[in-house]
């Protein structure tokens, strides 16, 4: 399964909003809670994430995710990692881990991503990684994603535009085809602490089931969100799902606390 695609359905990080404000806070945790009605006879998924990054000092943070759903299969996963300062940017490293028997999830998950902040003046922030993943039925999979994030001039009452756009490529070691995504942002950043965006994206999952079942299946997905920051390191998500695609549809909902340290 594409990599961007499962990780919203396991997890809900909420990438939208908290990929920008990461890139700048020194550490954060992030607990999220969510629900997919699904169709044609395919199973509901309930989800719960834990996302956090702990500084450990101004050029080295310490990176943990947990997350547990429950699909046609209860899947539990776990993550941790690392991200060092490097040059005008960050250097990270993460290893991902999960007790998924049918594939859904994979058994082992090595990433390595660097992230390029081009400065406050040109307001851009890129990211790039690589990842490669081993599945029950003796499938890998290699993931190459890049993404970019532009923070647009602030406007005369202190609001600002974030955008993003992302796009990474899934090749399988199965009989799946070549799996992809395309994603693109936009966040509207207010001074009183009101955040409102959407996510549009499109692709393709193409995953492995164990033992050797391809799944390829097209999909289109909107996710509207809306933030609060409570105060400078409160602040609480809400983020709906409208994803359709070849066999099954899913809608749903999620909410998010996310605490900066």
């Amino acid at each position: 399964m594409s990599r961007k695609f499962k990780k919203s359905l396991l997890v809900a990080a909420l990438l939208p909003v908290g990929f920008a404000a990461q890139a700048q806070d020194g550490g954060f945790v992030q607990l999220t809670y969510g629900a997919l009605n699904a169709s044609n006879g395919y199973s509901d998924r309930d989800y719960i994430g834990l996302n956090s990054r702990f500084a450990v000092s101004s050029g080295l943070s310490i990176l943990f995710d947990l997350s547990q759903q429950d699909r046609e299969e209860n899947v539990t996963s776990v993550g941790v990692g690392a991200e060092f300062a490097a040059g005008a940017g960050a250097l990270r490293f993460m290893v991902e881990s999960s007790n998924s028997d049918l594939g859904t999830a994979p058994d082992w998950k090595y990433a390595l991503g660097y992230r390029y902040n081009a400065g406050a003046d040109r307001g851009l922030i890129y990211d790039f990684e690589v990842s490669r993943a081993n599945y029950e039925g003796d499938i890998d999979a290699t993931s190459l994603r890049g993404e970019m994030v532009k923070y647009f001039p602030a406007n005369a009452n202190g609001s600002y535009l974030v955008t993003q756009l992302s796009a990474s490529v899934t090749d399988s070691s199965g009989a799946a085809d070549l799996g992809y995504d395309i994603a693109g942002v936009a966040t509207l950043v207010t001074a009183g602490g009101l955040n409102v965006g959407a996510e549009l994206a499109f692709g393709k999952i193409a995953y492995d089931l164990a033992p050797l079942a391809p799944v390829n299946n097209d999909y289109t997905a909107f996710r509207p969100f809306v933030s609060y920051r409570f105060s400078g390191n409160a602040e609480v998500i809400l983020r709906g799902e409208y994803i359709d695609t070849e066999l099954y549809d899913l809608q749903g909902a999620s909410i998010g606390i996310k605490i900066g340290l």
